[in-house]
């Protein structure tokens, strides 16, 4: 998988740091991870390549870390000639490496075939039952979904967006929308938060949002007849806007290109495929104990994702959030 490191920026140089778990960095001239030093900050570098004049940065996870493993990035705009200290990080990532591919996709959900790869390297060796295990993947996301309370897959994802028409202020919510978590506007030098506000309270902020020339800097957001409103009216069309939320989720098959969940909650959702493939198999002692292994692991795994949901805003069931 190409262009594994992706930042966003409205203009500018851009290049990723690459971290190790260990807090090692990635240095391009030894290919090798070092302890930080400030003298080789040059060389810990991967330029970044915009996409056309899409204000989206591209490059290659550095073929030289073989070693598998989950790698955080950091992407910084480059305010000099060269790469330095104090260049601002702009965006950050991770990336689940194999040590020859990455095994993320999108925001780092897994694909379905990495997903089914991962079950066998658990300890599932019955290759001849491909077929149950994606429908055990299925049956398990749809479970884990209800025991969360709302029917929106937990894989989150950001995608970016533009209003090029001057006097505009609303964007298209994506069919696979589940739980938008947030909403970041970049101006090209700095980026902040907009705050989420109710239809009523955005339609309070701002009674005019349909006079064109009432435009400014903005500020908030609010979700409303499969839209997102920007307020008050953007003054430029040059503003990128981030948007984190949550996937919602359907029949896991092989050529599936994510499984929800497995951004954050791989190891649970494993154990609850993983019991019914046994149960299936009438292996009980496996089934029970891998059932047991998820029951103790979701509950709090509940707790944060309530916790987390009320600050989000379901898209297509809450009309007024």
């Amino acid at each position: 998988m190409a262009n594994e490191l992706r930042g966003v920026a409205g203009s500018g140089t851009l290049y990723a740091r690459i971290a190790s778990s260990a807090g090692l960095w990635w240095n391009t001239n030894s290919a090798a991870f070092e302890a930080y030093s400030a003298g080789n900050y040059g060389y810990y570098d991967v330029a970044l390549t915009e996409q056309g004049n899409s204000g989206v940065y591209v490059a290659d996870f550095p073929s030289g870390i073989t070693a598998s493993g989950t790698y955080e990035y950091y992407v910084h705009r480059q305010l000099g000639a060269s790469p330095a200290e104090g260049d601002p990080v702009v965006n950050t990532g991770k990336i689940d490496w194999s040590g020859t591919v990455s095994v993320t996709s999108g925001s780092g959900s897994m694909t379905a075939a990495d997903f089914y790869a991962y079950l066998l390297r658990l300890g599932f060796k019955r290759t001849d039952k491909s077929t149950e295990a994606y429908e055990a993947i299925t049956d398990a996301v749809q479970d884990m979904r209800r025991r969360f309370a709302f029917d929106e897959a937990a894989a989150e994802t950001t995608i970016t967006d533009t209003i090029s028409t001057s006097g505009d202020f609303k964007m298209a919510v994506e069919s696979n929308f589940g739980l938008l978590l947030g909403v970041v506007m970049q101006d090209g030098v700095n980026a902040h938060v907009l705050k989420h506000r109710s239809k009523k309270q955005f339609d309070d902020l701002y009674p005019d949002i349909n006079v064109t020339a009432d435009q400014g800097y903005p500020e908030h957001f609010c979700i409303y007849g499969g839209y997102i409103y920007i307020g008050p009216i953007p003054d430029a069309t040059t503003y990128i806007y981030r948007k984190s939320y949550s996937e919602r989720a359907g029949t896991i098959t092989a050529s599936s290109s994510s499984v929800p969940f497995t951004t954050v909650y791989r190891d649970i959702l494993a154990d609850n495929v993983l019991s019914k493939l046994y149960k299936g198999l009438e292996e009980y002692e496996k089934a029970e104990y891998h059932r047991t292994q998820f029951e103790q692991a979701l509950v709090p795994a509940i707790r944060k994702e309530r916790k987390n949901a009320r600050k989000g805003c379901f898209v297509g069931r809450i009309v007024d959030c």
